[in-house]
């Protein structure tokens, strides 16, 4: 270990006993560094105990958005050439069934190098997100969420903002760091410069879920940026439960 290894704002992993954490340094003492975990744990640690993560890593999941087969609306390639820009990697894939789902959040989602779960699709405020084939019920399919502990959710989805008891019993049921969402119907455009903020937030500055979501807020405001065209919608857009 090198002395100027883990320094302020650093993403890292901390290695306890079978266990690997995603953290952030917030402070160096010589060989002891404070961090705190995705989880919002603070901890101080010797520097032994840590390893940088080999690339900061996000995991993607889009249902289809339209019906035709020749649709080629999505948000995949501009998250994953977004990312690029930053040296982060997005692991990208297409869910049509809760099996799917499923699948990837187990394979993919539960890996420590996985800061954040990016859901694109259909959300409904009868607290439903849709896939493909299947409707995802955020109150009765919370097993599909388990393993997910101090992952933040981010819900690229129309009005699943607005389902906030339901949103913070999946928080605490699942221990996450937080879910970020849209408190009403967005469209495309909307929610790719919104999520690109999101992304740059934690990237750029290691801002926790809910700072994120503050700035974001904010920065959409003074750009006078409106989640449907047609619409004058007032209030914050998006939601952090944490």
């Amino acid at each position: 270990m090198r002395s100027r290894d883990f320094q302020i704002g650093e993403r890292v992993i901390l290695r306890r006993k079978r266990e690997r954490v995603g953290a952030r340094v917030t402070k160096v003492e010589r060989c002891l560094r404070r961090i705190v975990t995705d989880m919002g744990e603070r901890r101080i640690v010797h520097a032994r105990q840590l390893n940088y993560p080999t690339r900061e890593t996000f995991l993607m999941l889009e249902s289809r958005l339209d019906r035709s087969l020749y649709s080629s609306r999505g948000q995949g390639e501009f998250i994953r050439e977004l990312l690029h820009g930053y040296g982060a990697r997005l692991l990208y894939e297409r869910v049509h069934s809760k099996d799917d789902l499923r699948r990837f959040l187990r394979a993919e989602g539960r890996r420590p190098t996985v800061r954040m779960v990016h859901f694109c699709g259909h959300g409904h405020r009868e607290g439903t997100f849709s896939l493909t084939f299947d409707e995802v019920d955020l109150t009765q399919d919370v097993e599909l969420f388990r393993g997910m502990r101090g992952k933040i959710l981010l819900f690229s989805s129309c009005e699943i903002g607005s389902l906030g008891e339901t949103l913070q019993a999946l928080v605490r049921e699942v221990e996450l760091a937080g879910i970020i969402a849209y408190r009403t119907e967005v469209e495309d455009t909307f929610a790719n410069l919104a999520d690109a903020m999101i992304y740059d937030r934690l990237l750029s500055t290691g801002a926790s879920p809910r700072q994120a979501v503050r700035q974001v807020n904010a920065a959409l405001k003074a750009l006078g940026a409106r989640p449907l065209q047609s619409g004058n919608q007032r209030g914050n857009i998006l939601c952090c439960y944490d």
